[in-house]
């Protein structure tokens, strides 16, 4: 489920091919899906039915709402998931971030050859691209409108238990990569969003 134009897209990609050939899009070849995605706005209520699914995983997804509207997706994703079903979000890890950044501190040096720790933290964090988007006309308005590819708000396996917790789940622990309760894990979950400090899992359940 994804509520981006490249999800859109990927339903109509012949559209996606010709619009792309008149450069009223640019081509963007990171957005390949291997299901068909749902097109659907996260800020709002999940379109299913009560105890309608065994489990729930999102990968880097969270971090882009902002905290008031993760809370809302929780509680949704809590009404939608069966009695004893599990719910794993990974998120990038901002604890990972942070050590990053105070072994990396370089005294403020701003020696060309070498990396500012403040710049490389705020890379990572993804809160805003170092420029304003660039392209046609249509494509800043699509970008500076939905807003997709920033980070909004953050989290550590604490805050992130926190509030599964506050919405509800039970036995809400941190897992390590293809640590789940969830049968065929390894089919969805990438080790270049988990391990190596690029991600923190969280699981739980719904009592």
């Amino acid at each position: 489920m994804d509520g981006s134009w490249n999800a859109w897209f990927s339903n109509h990609p012949y559209l996606r091919k010709t619009l792309e050939a008149v450069r009223v899009i640019n081509p963007n070849h990171g957005a390949q899906w291997k299901v068909r995605p749902l097109v659907h706005d996260l800020t709002k209520p999940l379109p299913f039915k009560e105890n309608s699914f065994s489990s729930v995983y999102a990968s880097h997804v969270l971090e882009h709402l902002y905290l008031a509207d993760a809370q809302t997706l929780l509680s949704e994703c809590k009404r939608v998931l069966q009695p004893g079903g599990v719910i794993r979000m990974v998120v990038p890890d901002l604890r990972a971030m942070a050590t990053t950044y105070l072994k990396s501190k370089n005294g403020g040096s701003l020696t060309p050859e070498r990396t500012i720790a403040a710049d490389k933290l705020n890379e990572m964090l993804a809160f805003r691209s170092p420029a304003p988007p660039k392209g046609n006309v249509l494509y800043r308005s699509y970008a500076l409108w939905k807003d997709f590819h920033h980070h909004k708000w953050m989290y550590d396996s604490d805050s992130l238990i926190r509030y599964l917790e506050e919405a509800g789940f039970a036995t809400v622990g941190e897992r390590g990569y293809l640590q789940s309760e969830i049968a065929g894990i390894e089919e969805v979950e990438e080790p270049g969003r988990v391990t190596d400090g690029a991600g923190v899992c969280v699981e739980g359940r719904k009592p």
